[in-house]
C-alpha cells in the first residue's frame, strides 16, 4: 500500500510541474524573459503565480489524500510529491523552457523590426 501512495504522491508531483509550466509560460508572456528587466509589477505578479502554484499543489495534494483515503501525513508522501516535481522539471520542463525561449524572442523581433519599419517611414516623411 505504501508503494502505491508514493507513486500517487508522485504523479501528485508531475502534476504540479504541468501547473508550473502553465504558469510559467504566463510568466513569460507578462514579464519577459529577461530577469533583469523586471519592474515591481512584474515582481508583484512573480510572487502572485507563486502563491498560485503553492495554492495548486496543496488543494491537488488534499484532494488526491481525501481521494484515496491517505488518512495521515507522512514523510514519504510529500517526498514523492517533490520527487515527481524534480523529474518533470528535469525533463519535460527543458523542453517547455526552450520552446518558450523560441516563441519569445520570434515575438521580440518581430515587435522590433515593426517599429523600425515604422520609423523609417516617419524618417521619409
Amino acid at each position: 500500500m505504501q508503494i502505491f501512495i508514493f507513486i500517487t504522491c508522485a504523479c501528485c508531483g508531475v502534476l504540479s510541474g504541468i501547473v508550473y509550466d502553465i504558469l510559467y509560460i504566463a510568466r513569460c508572456s507578462v514579464c519577459g524573459v529577461e530577469k533583469r528587466a523586471y519592474t515591481v509589477k512584474d515582481k508583484i505578479f512573480l510572487i502572485a503565480c507563486d502563491i498560485v502554484y503553492t495554492l495548486v499543489f496543496a488543494a491537488m495534494f488534499i484532494f488526491t489524500s481525501v481521494m484515496f483515503d491517505f488518512y495521515e501525513l507522512r514523510l514519504f508522501m510529500l517526498l514523492g510529491c517533490v520527487l515527481g516535481a524534480f523529474l518533470y522539471l528535469k525533463s519535460v520542463h527543458i523542453f517547455v523552457a526552450f520552446l518558450v525561449g523560441k516563441v519569445y524572442n520570434k515575438v521580440t523581433l518581430k515587435k522590433l523590426s515593426r517599429k523600425r519599419t515604422k520609423n523609417e517611414r516617419i524618417k521619409a516623411q
